[in-house]
């Protein structure tokens, strides 16, 4: 589980030093999605293990999720993207995230659109849309 926290700490540090510098640099503003879904997705990872250990008597950290969703959450509203496959590794994490809380109906809002925008657009053998409906 150390190896997980490192991970989250790393990129608790990015993330925190792209919020100082996002206004001084406006030219981070394209790499802050990926600061934010290797945030997100760093806390949804030692979630599932921590949940995996859970039998030992820990419970998971459920806080993760939840900040791992408002990270997620924030960064949809913000960047709107026409890269389908940004989108759809987005929506797939954030799916997850919500399906991990048992936010069932919220995740398939979420779901729904992008599942038709990518059959749409890469077809419906594509891995990308395979993707989503795992």
């Amino acid at each position: 589980m150390e190896k997980y926290q490192a991970a989250i700490d790393l990129n608790r540090r990015n993330y925190e030093k792209l919020l100082l510098n996002i206004n001084e640099y406006p030219e981070l503003k394209s790499l802050s999605r990926h600061v934010v879904y290797n945030y997100a997705r760093s806390l949804y990872t030692a979630f599932q293990i921590s949940k995996q250990q859970s039998d030992f008597g820990n419970d998971p950290p459920y806080h993760y999720l939840e900040e791992a969703e408002r990270l997620m959450q924030e960064d949809a509203r913000e960047i709107n993207l026409e890269n389908i496959y940004v989108d759809v590794s987005d929506t797939i994490l954030l799916c997850r995230i919500l399906m991990c809380q048992k936010k069932i109906a919220e995740a398939n809002q979420i779901l729904t659109p992008c599942l038709q925008k990518a059959q749409r657009v890469l077809g419906p053998s594509h891995v990308g849309t395979k993707k989503l409906l795992d």
